[in-house]
């Protein structure tokens, strides 16, 4: 009886162990907020207060950083969570959100010498726009690409999207925070490096765009969030992560 009891309590302890570890999934190009830096180690913002929240909960987190297209459809599988996502209308329906914990600023580059007037998405008309896979720039520009204002060019990675730029096949790119995000995705390719003279980044940001932690409606982590909305707040409190621009 003794030894089957022991086994019992190994087994709920095991599970409450396992219990205690959360998935949570990111990109691994999406600088500052999460990527690999040039160690191949996981790094960026969000990165950061996570670790955070490890910290001050004991709790352990799995970072699992991939594609964005990839970490997008396990998290709306419900396998984990994801960081990073900025809100839609038809994203509330199925995610359960944390408090925003940065803020990027989405901009629109261009070839040097093929500058337009940008004021907002109507501007876009005809264009052909190199995007993320399955990222969302808000609710207008979603809707107006929707009734095919514009057509969009997917692609994984940021550099690629700007070399597409640089040979002409797209017409613009989106880049995330501003013109540091450009500088940083010139700066880590040998072939873009010496390039920042031929991109033009257009004045007015496309989108301001809070980003947050999210979780599938179905995963029931209202708990967890609550926990890491207390994280973020001490994390911006001490300088772990920005505060918003």
């Amino acid at each position: 009886m003794k030894v089957v009891m022991v086994v019992l309590c190994c087994v709920f302890y095991c599970s409450a162990l396992w219990a205690d570890e959360v998935t949570i999934f990111a990109s691994d190009d999406y600088r500052p907020v999460t990527f690999r830096n040039e160690q191949g180690k996981e790094d960026g913002i969000a990165y950061a207060l996570i670790k955070h929240y490890e910290q001050l909960s004991g709790r352990k987190v799995i970072v699992d950083m991939a594609s964005w297209k990839r970490s997008y459809l396990l998290a709306e599988k419900g396998k984990g969570g994801i960081i990073g996502l900025s809100k839609t209308k038809a994203r509330l329906e199925i995610f359960d959100y944390s408090e925003p914990f940065y803020e990027s600023i989405v901009g629109i580059v261009v070839k040097k010498g093929k500058e337009f007037p940008f004021d907002s998405v109507a501007d876009l008309k005809g264009k052909l726009i190199s995007v993320t896979n399955a990222a969302s720039y808000g609710d207008e520009f979603d809707n107006a690409l929707a009734i095919k204002l514009f057509k969009v060019d997917v692609n994984y990675t940021s550099d690629v999207r700007l070399k597409k730029l640089l040979y002409d096949r797209v017409d613009c790119a989106v880049v995330s925070n501003g013109e540091r995000g450009l500088d940083d995705i010139l700066k880590k390719d040998p072939e873009l490096s010496n390039k920042r003279a031929e991109f033009a980044y257009l004045n007015k940001p496309l989108v301001r765009d809070p980003l947050y932690l999210a979780f599938h409606k179905s995963m029931k982590m209202q708990t967890f969030l609550i926990e890491f909305n207390r994280a973020i707040k001490d994390a911006k409190e001490k300088g772990v992560i920005p505060l918003a621009r």
